[in-house]
């Protein structure tokens, strides 16, 4: 098989490949390679045949120990390698963005060669880089439209507010006008709460992790729920085992966690029912879930639970889970709210990559 390795018949074969491709011995030493290879690594096509892997090769990735852990695992024939991601230094070419494979060569049942293949995804990077940078500035052009239209409607609001009040301590209850002025009041009020929701979900928050006992947590949450309606109660789920102090920030998840539990007070405010609410933690992710016995959403809703300004109330500004959703992302989670099989509602917010206190270590 060596002599087939070092012909020139395989060396045309592997220039037809648009990947780079090296081949090598267990060792990690360079059989033969293509042009291409040699271009993506930087290196001249004879001194890369004369290369070795640990001592030529991977320190040119900056994901050394994934790239080593997947030449180690080609030596193993029981194993099935997934490709990696890995960036690349270019001496000219700057950095580069790989995905690495390998695969092996077989002779009598043992492995004599592995080969290495390279495909430049710099671009793909950069497309999804370029797309991240127009939506984060659409968002903020967005975010600074709507803060500066909720700055103006504020305060002529104000003053229509304002006059609407003075005129009502003015005249008699009895009088015909009054009425019409009441429906100004009800709807100034209206306008504050959506421009005071629109100004909550556009501004930016300074977000800071510390150290949160959920227990805690969960019952500053419902202290700020105020009176509960008639017949509705909210319980508190302790998971068996004890439930260690969480790295989050509490003040985004508890705001978070408001919404969502008035969201559940809602639905719940005519009929009455329970209210759960638990935690667990799953692949080290932590797990906020709000559960209720209510008549649940319509499917017809479910698409459109997010959105702002959407809601099945007759008076409602509908921003409650749209800034719920924002806030839990904002430290890098995501809320998630379906239909529970047993009835009701279940609201998950997941805290992925929270970094867990345990026996005081972390």
């Amino acid at each position: 098989m060596l002599p087939f390795i070092q012909s020139s018949y395989l060396a045309t074969l592997l220039e037809c490949f648009s990947a780079g491709v090296v081949i090598m011995n267990g060792r990690g030493d360079v059989y033969a390679a293509n042009d291409m290879a040699g271009h993506m690594l930087g290196l001249a096509h004879d001194d890369l045949l004369k290369a070795g892997f640990e001592r030529d090769i991977l320190p040119r990735f900056e994901q050394r120990s994934q790239v080593a852990r997947l030449m180690s695992l080609a030596r193993d024939r029981d194993t099935h390698p997934e490709p990696v991601q890995a960036r690349c230094s270019h001496p000219a070419l700057g950095m580069r963005h790989y995905t690495l494979s390998i695969s092996r060569l077989v002779e009598y049942g043992k492995v004599f060669g592995i080969v290495l293949q390279m495909a430049d995804v710099t671009h793909i990077y950069e497309m999804h880089e370029r797309e991240k940078r127009m939506l984060e500035e659409r968002s903020e052009s967005l975010a600074h439209l709507s803060m500066a239209i909720a700055h103006q409607i504020r305060n002529p609001l104000m003053t229509i507010g304002g006059f609407a009040s003075l005129l009502t301590r003015r005249i008699n209850q009895g009088q015909p006008v009054a009425e019409f002025i009441q429906g100004i009041q009800d709807g100034a009020r209206r306008l504050e709460d959506i421009v005071r929701a629109v100004a909550q979900y556009t501004s930016p928050r300074q977000h800071a992790r510390r150290e949160t006992d959920l227990r805690t947590l969960i019952k500053e949450t419902l202290g700020r729920l105020g009176p509960l309606p008639g017949r509705v109660v909210v319980e508190t789920v302790t998971p068996g085992e004890a439930i260690p102090t969480w790295y989050l920030d509490p003040e985004l998840t508890r705001d978070s966690l408001v919404e969502i539990l008035q969201n559940s007070l809602d639905a719940l405010a005519q009929t009455g029912g329970t209210i759960r609410v638990g935690w667990r933690e799953e692949a080290a992710d932590l797990l906020l879930e709000v559960r209720d016995n209510g008549p649940g959403i319509a499917p017809e809703c479910l698409p459109f639970l997010f959105d702002p300004f959407f809601t099945t109330k007759a008076v409602g500004v509908g921003m409650g889970l749209a800034k719920s959703r924002r806030w839990s992302r904002e430290q890098a989670g995501e809320l998630s709210i379906c239909n529970s099989p047993e009835g009701g509602t279940l609201a998950v917010l997941r805290l992925p990559g929270v970094c867990v206190l345990k026996n005081g270590t972390k």
